[in-house]
């Protein structure tokens, strides 16, 4: 069995985390380096806060194969790729014929399976009540309510939920989740946010426009916007400008209207040639 740091060590890079992002709060860089190259042995407290932060359990971490934690991280490459481009069919074809579900242990995969499963009830067959059952299953794995720190993707999670909720006509529940998505965005570090988080201003914009909340939704389409721009992504802005641009037709102001609907018209173009 590999030992503790190199388990961890395997699954850090995996996720993507630096030493700093998972050490933040928990212990010093250094610290988490000497555990990683098995220098040092972690106490029990250290130990549950490092494998809380992975998503993983101590029974998880005791039965690990980093070969199986490879295969299941490329399948999911393959399938976030897909949601990137909106190809929600083509998620579920894959899901079934590579059986994923079969290969997967770590519960942060398992949040994920059901993160991309319950959207594609969603996008495809509108099918509200399952979309937010699976989605709420895929929260379930990591979250609680009094934890201090999330990830980013249990946030993008929460606010799938509330703009589910939003499609379902529950106004109340759907802002519950969407202002818990954008609270706990706050509370993340920036080296921990990645660019796909645009979305959650996205969804949020886009209930208070359905809420006739007119200045309130304007709020978050330009901090998305600006959002996107820092992280130099076009993830969801084809989508926030057209949002801006119905905004700004509804308050009269046709030529601002123009300019970003050419605007959302040419992220389009842009992402089509990349596709």
């Amino acid at each position: 069995m590999n030992s503790f740091g190199a388990v961890i060590k395997e699954i850090r890079k995996n996720r993507k985390l630096t030493q700093k992002m998972l050490s933040e709060d928990i212990c010093s860089q250094s610290v988490l380096s000497r555990i990683e190259n098995d220098e040092e042995l972690p106490n029990v407290v250290v130990m549950q806060q490092i494998c809380q932060r992975l998503g993983v359990t101590m029974d998880q971490i005791m039965q690990f194969k980093s070969e199986d934690v490879r295969l299941v991280t490329r399948m999911f490459d393959k399938i976030a790729d897909y949601f990137r481009h909106k190809e929600y069919q083509k998620i579920l074809n894959y899901m079934k014929e590579t059986t994923i579900e079969e290969r997967l242990h770590l519960d942060t995969d398992w949040q994920r399976y059901y993160y991309y499963l319950g959207s594609c009830k969603f996008y495809l067959y509108n099918n509200y009540e399952q979309a937010i059952l699976d989605l709420k299953k895929g929260l379930s794995y990591t979250y609680q309510a009094n934890k201090a720190n999330l990830s980013d993707f249990e946030i993008q999670v929460i606010s799938c939920i509330g703009s589910t909720y939003g499609s379902a006509g529950n106004p109340a529940e759907a802002e519950k989740y969407l202002k818990l998505s954008i609270h706990y965005f706050h509370k993340l570090p920036n080296i921990r946010v990645n660019a796909e988080l645009t979305k959650i201003f996205f969804n949020y914009a886009k209930f208070l426009r359905e809420q006739n909340r007119l200045e309130e939704a304007q709020i978050y389409i330009d901090q998305g916007i600006v959002w996107a721009r820092h992280r130099n992504s076009y993830y969801y802005l084809e989508e926030l400008f057209k949002l801006k641009s119905q905004l700004m037709e509804l308050k009269q102001n046709h030529e601002k209207a123009e300019e970003y609907r050419l605007l959302s018209e040419q992220i389009r173009r842009i992402e089509t040639i990349k596709i």
